[in-house]
């Protein structure tokens, strides 16, 4: 008896072509996930830069602290003037030194004394330490009441490393653990970014360095 075999053909299905709508769809998806990746990394570096900003100024005060107590020597800590990337002045700079009476009048930056006054010269520990691009000082003095003295006894106007002249003011930390500040006021210095300032009202995000002038440790505040 003759067998036949029967084969059975399988349809193989054809590739299936994606429509003009179902790719504008993926790429309106994949640019809105791409936006929102932008924006959060951008809010991240935000974030950090802020938080560098803050640590920086903050390790300053700590550093001219602890240099006091080592050394049996006041350390004289400088607010200082300076340019953002517009060219417009601003308050972003600290600068820490030593005061320092020269006496010999061969030597450089002496001073011929003047009657009724006294100015010790002034000798940097170490470069002015610029806040980070876009953060400033805000330079009214009822947020920032350090920069309330630039019109008293301890401000002046310094030489930069470019020898341009920028007004600064002044305070210092003794051996003694405590610092110049009059005890009878709160001494805040606030921090911001530069866009978001505004003369009358603190930002939404801002950071107040407090400086307790009976123990001369810092406290922050975020927002």
């Amino acid at each position: 008896m003759q067998m036949t075999n029967y084969t059975r053909t399988i349809p193989i299905p054809r590739p299936h072509a994606f429509t003009l709508i179902e790719i504008l769809l993926v790429v309106t998806i994949m640019g809105i996930m791409l936006t929102a990746a932008g924006g959060l990394s951008s809010n991240v570096a935000d974030s950090m830069n802020f938080r560098e900003a803050i640590q920086q100024v903050k390790g300053q005060m700590e550093s001219a602290r602890q240099t006091a107590i080592t050394t049996n020597r006041s350390v004289t800590v400088r607010i200082v003037q300076g340019e953002n990337e517009f060219g417009e002045v601003v308050w972003n700079g600290v600068q820490l030194g030593f005061t320092e009476s020269i006496s010999d009048p061969d030597a450089a930056g002496y001073k011929t004394p003047v009657a009724g006054s006294y100015d010790p010269g002034f000798k940097a520990i170490d470069a002015i330490d610029r806040l980070p691009s876009g953060f400033v000082f805000h330079d009214s003095s009822t947020f920032s009441t350090l920069l309330s003295w630039r019109s008293g006894p301890n401000s002046g106007v310094m030489l930069d490393a470019s020898g341009v002249q920028r007004q600064y003011v002044s305070f210092a930390f003794l051996p003694e653990g405590r610092c110049t500040l009059p005890t009878a006021e709160k001494w805040m210095l606030t921090m911001a970014r530069q866009e978001k300032l505004n003369a009358e009202t603190l930002p939404p995000d801002y950071a107040a360095i407090q400086i307790d002038p009976s123990t001369a440790r810092c406290r922050i505040y975020r927002r």
